[in-house]
């Protein structure tokens, strides 16, 4: 019986262990896709190949927050400056 519970007491957390380094490996790969797409230009087309591993929801909240970023619609605390955005539009 003892055995039996520290095989399964071994198998979580193994378990554990590999659920915690597939989430570092995402965030790794969210940060480069995120370093490539702040270094983009306006005129680059497509997903680049540093978020090919990023799912597309996740993508599409990047590309957001790089955008507003890029165009100075967050505030130090990393809000969404609505005057800034109607300043921007207004022009």
């Amino acid at each position: 019986m003892k055995i039996r519970i520290a095989v399964a007491v071994a198998g979580a957390a193994f378990a554990l262990t590999g659920l915690t380094g597939c989430s570092a490996t995402y965030d790794e790969t969210i940060a480069a896709c995120r370093a490539e797409l702040k270094e983009r230009g306006e005129d680059a087309k497509g997903k680049p190949a540093e978020c090919k591993d990023v799912r597309e929801d996740d993508y599409g909240k990047l590309v957001m927050v790089v955008t507003a970023e890029k165009e100075g619609w967050l505030d130090e605390n990393g809000n969404v400056d609505m005057g800034e955005m109607v300043e921007d539009g207004s022009e």
